[in-house]
């Protein structure tokens, strides 16, 4: 019991800070709404259970490895959170518009696989809090599950923190200042990674 205690106070440190996923679903959140960011939302929380599911299986080990691979993967990483921290920049990121479109559920499930904070909470998860007085199948299992169950409702505040800054700023300029604080927050996590 302590242990699932532990690993739901890790998850909710571990999705609720600031991150690539949580800036990016706060700009959505102010740009579409929450209704619209759901499958942002949802996509984020399958991502991270298959990517647990994953690591479990044996990616974590490739990784170890092949040290090259991984930091391959930061790279785009980097690359595309990058290109995202652009996005959110660009002039009207917190206007409502028919044209763009939040990232969808299949988009936000692959975002994970390229974003590092998802990395260090996954293996984090699994490494210090799968309990070991049960057997690796349903440890992994448990914390998966533990994991998606806390980024359901982190993300969903996310979200909707951005919704309701959405309805407060009301002249264009308070959203272009809100819009390349998001850009240089995102940008903040992809140095972070590398320091």
């Amino acid at each position: 019991m302590h242990e699932l205690a532990s690993l739901v106070a890790f998850s909710v440190l571990s999705a609720g800070t600031p991150g690539p996923n949580n800036i990016l679903l706060w700009a959505s959140g102010a740009a579409f709404g929450l209704r619209r960011t759901l499958p942002h939302i949802v996509g984020t929380a399958i991502g991270i259970g298959a990517m647990t599911l994953a690591v479990a299986i044996g990616l974590g080990a490739v990784l170890a490895a092949f040290p090259l691979l991984a930091v391959a993967m930061k790279v785009v990483g980097s690359i595309y959170l990058l290109y995202l921290a652009w996005q959110v920049a660009g002039a009207r990121a917190l206007e409502r518009t028919d044209v763009a479109r939040p990232l969808g559920l299949l988009q936000a499930t692959a975002l994970q696989a390229i974003n590092p904070k998802s990395w260090i909470f996954v293996l984090g998860a699994l490494t210090t809090f799968r309990p070991a007085s049960l057997p690796v199948a349903t440890g992994t299992l448990l914390v998966a599950g533990t994991m998606v169950l806390v980024i359901l409702p982190t993300a969903s505040a996310w979200a909707i923190g951005g919704e309701l800054i959405d309805r407060l700023l009301a002249s264009a300029r308070a959203r272009r200042a809100v819009s390349l604080a998001l850009a240089g927050l995102l940008v903040l996590t992809i140095v972070s990674v590398w320091v």
